[in-house]
C-alpha cells in the first residue's frame, strides 16, 4: 500500500474544498494536499455560461446517484465530480439567503458558535467582486465574480412587468436588505466567463505549488487510530493511504456522510448491519437530508421570444460561434435573467417561494425540448419541511449510497407547492404576459383542483441539486459536528461543506457553502495557531 504524508489533506475539491485549500496555503505553511474524485476542469463547456446546459442534459462530471422511488419514481440525484465541484457544472446563481435562515444556524449552536448573518455577511463581502454593487452587503475586491445579466431578454422583461402587476415589487438587489421581490439575476460569471471556486480562489496555489491536487482518486475512508484522523484511504489502481495531521471532509451531502459511515463513525446498527466497526457511534451521520423541490410550470408563447430556438440544434452552433468571436449572445450568460422571491400568502412576509423564470420550454432533466417557444417558471420551495436520509448500500465503499430526500414528505411543502402553481397563474393572467402567452403545457388547464394540482406535483417535483444537512453542526448529541465543524468524538477530523448545515439556506447554497468554507476554516487556523 503505498503512503505520502502532508499536515492537512482535504476530501473533495469542490466548492468547498477549494475555499478551504485556498484559505489554509494563504494563512498557514502547512503542506496541503487537495483530493478529487473527477477529472479536471478542462472541458470548455464548463468555462462558457451556458455551457452547463449542454453538460447536465448529458451527465458528464457528476455523480450518477439515483433515489429511492419518490411517489413511486426514481428520480435523478446528481452532483458534481470535478474539480470546482458543484460551482463547475451548476447555474451560476449568487444568492446567499435570508437572515432568518442563519438564525436558525445560531440557534442551533447557541453560544458555543458564531454562524449569525452578521457573522457571515463580512465573509460573504470578503469572497465577493461584484460588478455593480458596492455598498453596506456587497464586496468589490474578493475572488468570486458576480455580475448582473448584461441584456435582459423581451420574455424576461415581460415576466418581470407581469410580476409587479401581480403585486410583487421590483427588487434590484435580493442579497441585499430584503429577498422580498422580483429582480435580475446575479450570476457568479466574470468578463463572460464562469466564475467557479477553482477560479476564484485556488488556482493560483496550484501553480505555486502550496496545495497539491490530486485528480481522479475516490476517498473510500478516513484511517482512524485511537479515536485520531491520522489519514485517508483512497482507490486508485489499487489501495493507497495519505497520512495527515488534520483530515477535512468537504465531499458534499451525499460523500462526506458515506465516508464517514464506511470510516466507523456514524451510526451503530447500520454499520454493524454491513460488517463496519464501529468506532463512533454518531446517530446524526447520513440523516435530516434536504434538498429545494422544484415544481417546473410551462407555457407556450407566441412568435420566437426566448432561447427556446438557441439552445438547440443550429441555434447552439450560431450561438457558441456568436460567444467565441464577440464574448455576447445568448451563450454569454445562464439564460435565467430574472428570478421572484415571494410569499404567495402575504407579499409583505419572509419569501417562501422562489421562481427562476427560464425563457424556454424544460423537460424533466432540465433540458431544452421541442421546438415551440416558451417560459418554464422553476417553482422552489425554500424552506422545506420534509427531511430524509443517506444511508449505506453494503460495505463495499465504491458502491452508490441509498438516497432519500423525501421530496415533499410533509403536507406543509405540498400546499407550499400547490399555492405557488395556483400564484404562477395569475402572474401568467397578468396584462403583459396575457400578451404573449398561448396556452398553458403543466400542469395544464385539466388540472384545476387542490387535489388534481397536488397529485401532479408529486408526479413532477424534482431537485434544484442542493442537498444538505447530513452532518449537521449543532450542541445537541445528535449533531454530528459541533459549532468548528469538528466531528463530535474523533479528533482531527472536520467536516467543511453543505452538510454541516442544520437547515437549508432560501435559495442557492453554492455561495452559503463557500461563505461557510472560508468562516469554517479560519475557526481552523485558529485552533493550529494554539495547538
Amino acid at each position: 500500500m503505498s503512503q505520502e504524508r502532508y499536515d492537512i489533506v482535504i476530501v473533495g475539491a469542490g466548492a468547498a474544498g477549494c475555499v478551504v485549500a485556498s484559505y489554509l496555503a494563504e494563512h498557514t505553511d502547512a503542506s496541503i494536499a487537495l483530493i478529487e474524485a473527477g477529472d479536471m476542469d478542462r472541458d470548455p463547456f464548463i468555462h462558457i455560461p451556458a455551457g452547463f446546459a449542454n453538460i447536465l442534459v448529458h451527465d458528464r462530471h457528476v455523480w450518477k446517484y439515483e433515489t429511492i422511488p419518490q411517489h413511486g419514481k426514481k428520480r435523478a440525484y446528481r452532483s458534481g465530480k470535478v474539480l470546482g465541484g458543484g460551482s463547475s457544472i451548476n447555474a451560476m446563481c449568487y444568492v446567499r439567503g435570508q437572515i432568518r435562515d442563519f438564525a436558525a444556524w445560531q440557534d442551533a449552536v447557541g453560544d458555543t458558535g458564531k454562524w449569525s448573518y452578521e457573522d457571515l455577511l463580512p465573509v460573504f463581502m470578503a469572497q465577493e467582486r461584484n460588478d455593480t454593487f458596492h455598498d453596506e452587503y456587497h464586496g468589490i475586491n474578493g475572488g468570486l465574480a458576480v455580475q448582473l445579466p448584461k441584456g435582459i431578454n423581451e420574455l424576461n422583461q415581460y415576466c418581470l412587468k407581469a410580476f409587479q402587476e401581480y403585486g410583487i415589487p421590483y427588487n434590484p438587489d435580493y442579497n441585499g436588505e430584503s429577498q422580498i421581490g422580483v429582480s435580475p439575476v446575479q450570476s457568479t460569471v466574470g468578463n463572460q466567463r464562469r466564475c467557479s471556486a477553482v477560479d476564484a480562489y485556488l488556482r493560483p496555489h496550484l501553480a505555486s505549488g502550496r496545495v497539491t491536487l490530486l485528480t481522479g482518486k475516490t476517498v473510500v475512508r478516513i484511517v482512524v487510530e485511537d479515536k485520531r484522523a491520522v489519514g485517508i484511504e483512497l482507490k486508485d489502481n489499487g489501495l493507497g493511504r495519505i497520512m495527515a495531521a488534520e483530515v477535512v471532509l468537504s465531499a458534499g451531502a451525499v460523500h462526506s456522510p458515506k465516508i464517514l459511515m464506511h470510516s466507523g463513525i456514524g451510526p451503530a446498527e447500520q454499520l454493524r448491519r454491513h460488517g463496519i466497526a464501529v468506532i463512533v457511534d454518531s446517530p446524526g451521520v447520513g440523516e435530516n437530508l434536504h434538498d429545494h423541490p422544484m415544481v417546473p410550470v410551462r407555457a407556450y408563447v407566441k412568435g420566437d421570444l426566448g432561447y427556446q430556438a438557441a439552445a438547440q440544434g443550429l441555434g447552439t452552433i450560431k450561438a457558441g460561434l456568436r460567444y467565441l468571436v464577440t464574448k455576447d449572445g445568448p451563450a454569454s450568460g445562464n439564460g435565467i435573467e430574472t428570478v421572484t422571491h415571494w410569499n404567495p400568502s402575504d407579499f409583505a412576509a419572509d419569501p417562501t417561494i422562489q421562481c427562476y423564470h427560464a425563457p424556454i420550454v424544460l423537460n424533466e432533466q432540465l433540458g431544452p425540448t421541442g421546438d415551440r417557444s416558451g417560459v418554464t417558471f422553476e417553482l422552489v420551495v425554500l424552506q422545506p419541511k420534509s427531511r430524509g436520509w443517506v444511508r449505506l448500500a453494503d460495505s463495499d465503499p465504491t458502491s452508490m449510497p441509498l438516497i432519500n430526500p423525501n421530496f415533499i414528505g410533509e403536507e406543509e411543502d405540498l400546499r407550499a407547492a400547490v399555492e405557488s402553481v395556483r400564484a404562477i397563474r395569475e402572474v401568467m393572467a397578468q396584462e403583459s404576459l396575457a400578451s404573449v402567452i398561448e396556452e398553458e403545457m403543466d400542469p395544464g388547464p385539466h388540472i384545476q383542483s387542490d387535489a388534481e394540482i397536488g397529485e401532479w406535483v408529486k408526479r413532477v417535483v424534482t431537485t434544484m441539486w442542493h442537498p444538505v444537512g447530513t452532518c449537521r453542526m449543532g450542541r445537541d448529541e445528535r449533531a454530528v459536528v459541533d459549532a468548528r465543524l469538528r466531528v463530535r468524538g474523533v479528533d482531527g477530523l472536520r467536516v467543511i461543506d453543505a452538510s454541516i448545515m442544520p437547515n437549508i439556506t432560501s435559495g442557492n447554497t453554492n455561495a452559503p457553502t463557500q461563505a461557510l468554507a472560508r468562516h469554517a476554516t479560519a475557526m481552523l487556523v485558529e485552533d493550529l495557531k494554539r495547538s
